[in-house]
């Protein structure tokens, strides 16, 4: 299979996925997206798990590289903390465009339970997630700019509070939305760091 093959089946993968949920996408729906046919997909897939999880990776690696692009032009570290968050918070407006990372996790989530493979990279996911938090904040702390303190537990309180409120946009909780999780974050990081995020 060719880069560019793999890449529109995994796009496919994540829309189907984050329109209709796991339980609910259908590999035969990932291969009309595509126009291919389903036992193409079963044959470098094996399965929805294996195909969700390497969705998931496909998608992660994107937003680290968008992430880090956005980061290295961006001089302070409370500049790139509060990037981070930004670009960790659900899409405010979802269109049919818009690619939301986060209406995998539920399903990622819910597998991975059942799941070694899935679970085995969930973590991997949630690690280097909390670990770019820490080198942020690291480097803030360094220079001056942040209160001292663990950046590993900061990293896994804040990351802790983008799972829980983001969950709640989601589910379209009427006192939680996005504008909201977003603010509710900066505002942990800036009582928590000493500066404003």
């Amino acid at each position: 299979m060719t880069e560019e093959r793999r890449r529109e089946i995994l796009e496919a993968a994540g829309a189907v996925i984050a329109e209709r949920g796991l339980c609910d996408a259908r590999i035969s729906d990932v291969a009309r997206r595509v126009g291919t046919s389903p036992a193409l997909i079963l044959y470098y897939f094996p399965s929805k798990d294996r195909l969700l999880s390497e969705t998931l990776a496909f998608w992660d690696r994107q937003f680290f590289d968008e992430v880090s692009a956005r980061l290295a032009g961006l001089e302070s570290a409370a500049e790139r903390l509060g990037a981070l968050i930004d670009a960790s918070c659900p899409a405010e407006r979802a269109t049919p465009t818009t690619r939301d990372d986060w209406l995998l996790w539920p399903a990622m989530w819910t597998r991975a339970r059942f799941d070694a493979d899935l679970a085995a990279e969930r973590e991997r996911l949630d690690a280097r997630f909390r670990s770019t938090i820490a080198a942020v904040v690291e480097g803030g702390v360094a220079s001056g700019e942040f209160t001292a303190l663990d950046a590993s537990a900061f990293a896994i309180h804040l990351s802790a509070l983008i799972d829980g409120l983001a969950i709640q946009v989601m589910l379209g909780d009427r006192d939680v939305d996005a504008k909201l999780m977003r603010s509710l974050c900066h505002e942990f990081a800036t009582t928590a760091l000493g500066a404003v995020i």
